[in-house]
Parts: C-alpha cells; structure tokens; sequence
C-alpha cells in the first residue's frame, strides 16, 4: 500500500508541476478536483515541502505571474478538523 501512495503522490506532484509552468498558482492547483480527490488534507499541507513543488513556486514567483499568499486560518481550521 504504501508504494501505491507514493506514487499516486509522484502523479499529483507532475500533475502540480505541469498546472505551474502553465501559469497557475499553487494555491489554485491544491484546491482542484484532481489534487483533492488524490491526496488527504495532511498530504495536501505537506506537498509545498516538496523541493519540486516550492521550486516551481519560486520560479512562479521570480517571474513575477502571481504574489502567493499563505491563509493560515484556514491552515489552522483544517489542522483542528483532523
């Protein structure tokens, strides 16, 4: 089971980085269907962990395409929810 999480996690990741280099944020990205019906809400919150991920936040955010904001009462909602 768990080399199926890790993989199911590799796919969203790609999926992520693809949706990215196309222009979208990040935070836009974690809240689609696919990203949410793949993942749990702790997996969610730990993806921006990801080198990869906060790689292409970064290059996002050097090209100027959008300014990322982190809503952390939401954070918090979701951490007392679980």
């Amino acid at each position: 089971m768990q080399a199926t999480a890790g993989i199911r996690e590799e796919r969203v990741i790609r999926y992520m980085l693809n949706e990215m280099q196309r222009g979208k944020a990040y935070d836009e990205i974690v809240g689609e269907a696919y990203v949410v019906n793949h993942t749990t809400a702790e997996s969610r919150a730990r993806l921006v962990e990801n080198p990869r991920i906060l790689s292409g936040i970064e290059d996002q955010l050097a090209g100027g395409r959008y300014t990322y904001k982190v809503d952390y009462a939401t954070v918090r909602a979701t951490d007392r929810t679980e």
